[in-house]
């Protein structure tokens, strides 16, 4: 697999923090009293849409889900702005790592916003508790994952089944922890299959 590339320098964090907090200005305050331009379930439905698509593999298709006009920000790769920007560097990053899930763990919506807790999953290597992306396949313990970690997404609903922006919250060094211990057990039984 190509290697990953996080800066986990100083100047990537304190660009991305800069951008997301200059976008949030006009939102402060408290969100559930935000009036929203569009009617909740359109809201809703274009988020189930975003959850199916996250979830399918087709990272082409659900860059379809922003605007021309983007602007995206994770605080490990940094800033995107447009559409295309986002393309470039999403559909390459997973197809890498086409066993990824984003099962989502809960999420509001207020006004035209949506704040998704969700998980990011590996399947376990011993094939326990599939399917890994069903978000309803707990088995009332959060432990039955070995390889996750959480992830805040916010998105802005701009109309027309698209959102016009995304900001990701979660931990550099647990994403690339874990892919890599999930990565050497994988290796690790594939060896001992092998054998």
């Amino acid at each position: 697999m190509e290697e990953l590339k996080l800066e986990l320098g100083t100047e990537l964090p304190l660009k991305a923090a800069a951008a997301a907090a200059t976008t949030w200005q006009p939102w402060r305050g408290d969100l559930q009293r935000i009036p929203g331009k569009f009617p909740h379930d359109e809201v809703q439905q274009a988020f189930d849409n975003y959850l199916r698509l996250a979830n399918s593999n087709d990272w082409d298709a659900w860059c379809d889900l922003f605007t021309d006009d983007v602007y995206y920000v994770d605080h490990s790769f940094g800033v995107f702005e447009g559409q295309d920007a986002v393309r470039k560097w999403m559909v390459p990053l997973m197809a890498a790592q086409p066993e990824m899930k984003f099962p989502p763990g809960w999420h509001i919506i207020a006004g035209d916003v949506v704040v998704n807790y969700n998980w990011n999953r590996w399947p376990n290597p011993d094939g326990s508790f599939e399917p890994y992306g069903d978000p309803t396949n707990f088995k009332d313990r959060l432990d039955s994952w070995k390889y996750q970690f959480p992830c805040i997404t916010i998105d802005r609903y701009a109309g027309n089944g698209k959102f016009n922006f995304e900001e990701n919250f979660y931990s550099a060094p647990a994403y690339l922890g874990v892919l890599r211990a999930w990565e050497a057990e994988m290796a690790e039984r594939g060896n001992a299959e092998q054998t």
